[in-house]
């Protein structure tokens, strides 16, 4: 005890009054006395003495008390956690009992991890089950669908393949075959479709995704391709043979005076439209008369063999309708698309890059 015990006591009962709530602790920080050096009975007497109504008891209770408050609490609360009930009842789980689960056990409550594990398998076969219906599902629409991190579940996307006992499909893979589906889909709902109106409507290549272009979508879809409309749109009509050729002898005019014009010149894998050539420059020249149609991955990978076989770096397709995308490096070789009012360009790319 104090020598001062009364006036320490004064002081305690009046830091009591004006904090209700007062701890043994903000006791001791407000004033460095320690309460059980004034009072016997400790902070209970304290609160007594004060005239103030406790905010708790301060008996303290026995392991058996403490362990029915905690199975009291989790009977009311059976998906709660260890922290959750030591913060609420003022009482560590583990302080009266060996693990958070004996405690359930006590209770006659099943342990929530054992509730998580059995809801985490429903939800890995229901995933399964569903990547087996829709092979084409990518991670993002399964989290999504099923509002989960997918890899809290499985290691990665080729373990649900695995176990859905499927071939695993990669992001790229479905991308693709989500396009060609689409381009399937409109072919049956318009079975007479060019191919530049699905282009446009799909908003894709159709000739870079099916292995024979536009006649392979057709043969998926199956639906017959119109093979009378290549009689209209082909070069076995003779007019359209006649127009294409005029267009190139235009176009070889025009650029004669950019350099010395070779036509039709065989090479190892085709002959090309025009050869180029000034001041040891040199550069390969395509010309399509495409009036209903775009230039094609195609006309590019044509032009780009040219240019290998010749030993080129520039290629230049000309046309009267030039594409979104008119330039394109493949290796060291470069490839640019120039609409016919604007071969001032063909002799740019020339001097630049010949």
């Amino acid at each position: 005890m104090y020598t001062d015990v009364e006036q320490r006591k004064i002081l305690v009962r009046s830091l009591i009054k004006d904090n209700p709530k007062a701890t043994w602790q903000y006791i001791k920080q407000k004033t460095a006395i320690k309460i059980e050096r004034v009072y016997i009975g400790g902070m209970g007497e304290a609160f007594r003495d004060a005239g103030v109504e406790p905010p708790r008891t301060f008996r303290r209770r026995s392991i058996e008390e403490k362990r029915a408050i905690i199975i009291n609490y989790i009977q009311q609360h059976p998906t709660v956690g260890g922290q959750t009930i030591a913060k609420d009842v003022k009482i560590p789980v583990c302080g009266v009992f060996k693990t958070t689960k004996e405690a359930f056990d006590a209770a006659g409550v099943l342990y929530p991890r054992l509730v998580d594990k059995r809801l985490q398998e429903e939800k890995k076969n229901k995933i399964i089950h569903y990547i087996k219906e829709n092979p084409l599902a990518t991670q993002p629409e399964i989290q999504k669908k099923f509002h989960t991190e997918l890899y809290k579940l499985f290691k990665n996307m080729h373990d649900i393949y695995k176990k859905a006992g499927i071939k695993f499909i990669g992001a790229h893979d479905k991308r693709t075959i989500k396009r060609q589906q689409k381009i399937i889909e409109f072919i049956k709902n318009n079975p007479n479709a060019t191919q530049r109106e699905i282009n446009i409507n799909c908003k894709t290549r159709i000739q870079s995704l099916f292995e024979h272009g536009i006649f392979d979508a057709y043969k998926q879809a199956g639906i017959r391709y119109p093979f009378e409309r290549l009689k209209t749109y082909g070069v076995g009509k003779k007019e359209i043979r006649d127009r294409w050729k005029h267009y190139e002898d235009t176009i070889a005019f025009k650029l004669s005076q950019f350099g010395s014009i070779s036509r039709l010149v065989r090479i190892k894998r085709g002959i090309p439209d025009i050869i180029l050539e000034r001041r040891r420059k040199k550069i390969i020249i395509e010309v399509k008369d495409y009036r209903a149609k775009e230039i094609s991955i195609t006309q590019i990978e044509q032009l780009y063999n040219y240019l290998e076989n010749a030993h080129c770096n520039v290629g230049v397709l000309v046309c009267p309708n030039k594409p979104q995308r008119d330039a394109f490096r493949m290796g060291d070789k470069k490839i640019f698309i120039v609409q016919d009012n604007h071969l001032n360009d063909v002799h740019y790319f020339m001097n630049k890059y010949g």
